[in-house]
Parts: structure tokens; C-alpha cells; sequence
């Protein structure tokens, strides 16, 4: 929901009832998403939704996502599913040097160790460089160069 979205601090917070793991999430939004955001803000009306479905006050569901994505055929791709882009999308973060960590924080992924119960930092500078970085690649991946915006690229350094 678009209250979910602060687009003037860079923030989506993800509600504890929304989120898989029971927990409040923030998510840092990215130049590129934020870009995007703006773009579906224009197509969204005055839904409350980013992505109102066909009758009012209603949104376009993961699994109605899920059912188009697997109703699609294209040519040479082996089935797959969204969830598959979180799984693709955090390998290529971490092979981009982001650590692991950093990745599951990203993720919201509950840590067990213990170290995990000593350690209280929320990560959001961590995971808005790493967020950055993932966006810089992805636009150079969709229009084949770099993007020379006011946007500087920080690594995270742990």
C-alpha cells in the first residue's frame, strides 16, 4: 500500500502482519525503484494500492501474479515462479561482493546464532548501499551502460 511507501526519506515498511517472518521490515528504495515508483504512482490512480486490481479497493494478489507468470511462455526460459527472482537477485548481490549477512537482512531472514542476539544494528546503511549497488547493475544489465545521475556507489564495508 502506498502508506507502506515513504518515497521522500527512501523507505518501504513492510508491516509485522504483512511480513512472512512476523516482524516490522524496512526495505531502502533504491534511485531505480524509486524512479519506478513514480512511474506506477501515475498508472495507480487514487488507489490506495500500488497495483489496484480490476474492481475498487482491491489489489492484484502474489498469486495472481504467480498464476500469469506461469501462464506465460517464453521462448527458451524453463518455468519458473516470482519467488524465484528473490533467490536470483540475492545470489547476484552476493557475488557482487555484498556479504551474506548483509543479503539476509535484506531478506528479513530471522537470525538464530548467537551472535545474533548480542548484535542489535538494524543494517539499513548496509542494506541501502547493497540495494544501490544491485540497482547500478541492473541498470547497466537493462541499457547496457552505467548511470551518471547524482548517484554515488558506496561498497559495505563489515
Amino acid at each position: 500500500e502506498w502508506s507502506e511507501i515513504d518515497q521522500t526519506s527512501g523507505w518501504w515498511t513492510i508491516p509485522a502482519k504483512k511480513a512472512k517472518n512476523g516482524q516490522a521490515h524496512r526495505v531502502p528504495i533504491s534511485s531505480l525503484a524509486k524512479t519506478l515508483l513514480e512511474e506506477i504512482e501515475q498508472f495507480s490512480g487514487d488507489s490506495r494500492f500500488l497495483f489496484p486490481a480490476k474492481f475498487k479497493d482491491t489489489y492484484i494478489t502474489g498469486t495472481s501474479i504467480d498464476h500469469a507468470v506461469r501462464r506465460s511462455s517464453f521462448a527458451g526460459i524453463k518455468a519458473w515462479t516470482p519467488h524465484d527472482l528473490r533467490r536470483t537477485v540475492a545470489s547476484h548481490i552476493t557475488s557482487m561482493g555484498i556479504p551474506r549477512l548483509v543479503v539476509s537482512k535484506i531478506l528479513n531472514h530471522v537470525e538464530t546464532s548467537v551472535t545474533a542476539i548480542y548484535d542489535r544494528h538494524c543494517y539499513d546503511n548496509e542494506k541501502r548501499t547493497a540495494l544501490e549497488e544491485w540497482a547500478q547493475k541492473l541498470r547497466k544489465i537493462i541499457y547496457g551502460t552505467e548511470f551518471t545521475d547524482n548517484v554515488v556507489t558506496l561498497k559495505a564495508v563489515i
